[in-house]
């Protein structure tokens, strides 16, 4: 190829460069796809303030009183002048992560939400509720089984259960609520983040897809 056609062809790609930045057609699809994009995002966030959901995570931990040791003698708890053999805190924590309180009505023909221990309870120690101006739910205790409400759960509320109980337990846990995903606190907690990671990869390859078209025709 001579040195007029290797012009010749410089000059019909910059030609053919400038009339895509200055066609008319790709701005207006420029601008449709923007549009789109902006319009999509907003009824995303018109849905998400209208309809927020109701998220409830609950943990269920224990902590032994006793562990065995070589001080040469045994420590023993007793409640009511009983041992207790294997004495232990249970932890029960329900948190309210939604934007909106999880109302009484949510509990389906006003069932409490359950927690079967399998093992004694031997007492109730209380509850400690944080971030919330509503009253913690009651706690009732039916033999080796938690009963938790029926009642309002203020958001973004804290409501941590204490109790002690004889052994080392094997939780199940119930409930009836309706429209609130409910969840155990490790597998909730993760998902805010994962929605906004992918949020994010998406806006990034959106862009670096209109910078490398830019690029191309440049």
């Amino acid at each position: 190829m001579d040195t007029s056609e290797s012009c010749l062809d410089d000059t019909m790609l910059s030609t053919a460069s400038n009339s895509f930045y200055t066609s008319g057609t790709f701005w207006a699809a420029l601008a449709v796809f923007v549009t789109a994009l902006v319009g999509a995002a907003s009824v995303w966030a018109t849905l998400r303030v209208s309809n927020p959901r109701r998220r409830l995570t609950y943990s269920i931990e224990d902590t032994r009183l006793l562990r065995p040791h070589s001080l040469g003698h045994d420590l023993t708890v007793h409640l009511d002048g009983s041992v207790l053999p294997d004495p232990r805190i249970l932890r029960v924590e329900l948190r309210n992560l939604g934007r909106r309180d999880i109302a009484s009505a949510a509990f389906d023909q006003g069932l409490p939400l359950k927690v079967a221990v399998n093992v004694p309870i031997m007492e109730s120690l209380g509850v400690e509720a944080q971030h919330t101006v509503a009253q913690p739910l009651p706690a009732v205790v039916r033999e080796s089984e938690i009963q938790i409400g029926p009642g309002r759960i203020g958001q973004r509320s804290r409501l941590t259960y204490l109790f002690l109980v004889d052994g080392e337990p094997s939780c199940t846990w119930q409930h009836s609520l309706i429209d609130v995903k409910v969840a155990e606190a490790a597998e909730l907690d993760n998902e805010p983040w994962a929605v906004r990671v992918i949020a994010f990869t998406a806006a990034t390859s959106i862009l670096a897809l209109i910078i490398t078209l830019m690029d191309i025709f440049r």
